[in-house]
């Protein structure tokens, strides 16, 4: 590193960043430098979840850091639990779940910003650190599903349903 080379550290500290309203979750942005990993703090809500989904571009990545999923990637299955990191490899339909009474909290990890220009163009300025009051979108439903498709992530499928997210964490670590 030279005289002129200039690296500066970066954080967010808890409480800081931007912060929305998506569907029924709060993300709240931890990082977005360009040239660096897009890095998303997401709470989702119990019982919530992602539709059956498909990144063409992105590798979808995540640690969770507190509560239980039920994941479906192609044609794997499997609970997630804290201290699970999963990664979901471009071009490969996957749904998840929140299983139990507790949100789940993840960091998500993204190579490029396109997951958080749908977050951006969709969700709506969180008033306060908390989950929304049920579902909340800046846009009508059909809008929402057309900025996903046109960000990159287009919805194939319903959600995963409250059967097969139970069946897949029977005897899954609480």
């Amino acid at each position: 590193m030279t005289d002129t080379d200039e690296a500066t550290a970066r954080r967010t500290t808890a409480g800081t960043g931007e912060a929305y309203w998506f569907f029924d979750s709060l993300m709240v942005i931890r990082a977005a430098q360009p040239g660096q990993p897009v890095i998303i703090e997401a709470t989702v809500a119990p019982g919530g979840g992602a539709p059956l989904h498909v990144h063409a571009d992105l590798d979808d990545s995540f640690y969770l850091v507190s509560g239980r999923l039920a994941m479906r990637c192609g044609g794997a299955a499997f609970a997630v639990s804290p201290g699970d990191y999963v990664a979901l490899p471009r071009g490969v339909p996957h749904t998840f779940r929140v299983v139990g009474d507790e949100p789940a909290v993840m960091l998500q990890v993204h190579a490029d910003d396109s997951f958080l220009r749908f977050i951006r163009a969709v969700g709506q300025p969180a008033p306060s650190r908390t989950l929304p009051p049920g579902l909340v979108l800046a846009t009508d439903m059909d809008a929402a599903l057309e900025v996903a498709a046109s960000t990159g992530q287009p919805v194939i499928g319903p959600p995963m349903s409250e059967e097969e997210a139970a069946a897949l964490t029977v005897g899954s670590p609480a």
